[in-house]
């Protein structure tokens, strides 16, 4: 799975009140991402990324994205980095 495919925003990854292009940002440029559960048949990744160019880590995000049928990455979850992912720092 490719950080460079087109990324579709999902309603629910808005939930946090994200920009879109803070959540694209962030899987074009993480810091470090990986692998993650998912639905059968979608691979799922986790990124940790800035919002912005010059983003420091300090406000980094975490997006969690699935390749689906149509063949692009969807955008389902996006917010502050938590716990769960601030190993990808």
């Amino acid at each position: 799975m490719s950080s460079g495919a087109l990324v579709k925003i999902d309603q629910s990854a808005r939930k946090h009140g994200l920009k879109d292009e803070e959540i694209r940002y962030a899987v074009h440029h993480p810091f470090g991402f990986q692998q993650t559960l998912g639905n059968p048949g979608q691979p799922t990744i986790a990124f940790v990324g800035p919002r912005h160019e010059g983003g420091s880590r300090h406000n980094a995000i975490e997006v969690i994205v699935a390749k689906r049928a149509d063949g692009f990455l969807h955008a389902f979850h996006a917010m502050p980095v938590t716990d769960r992912w601030r190993h990808l720092l």
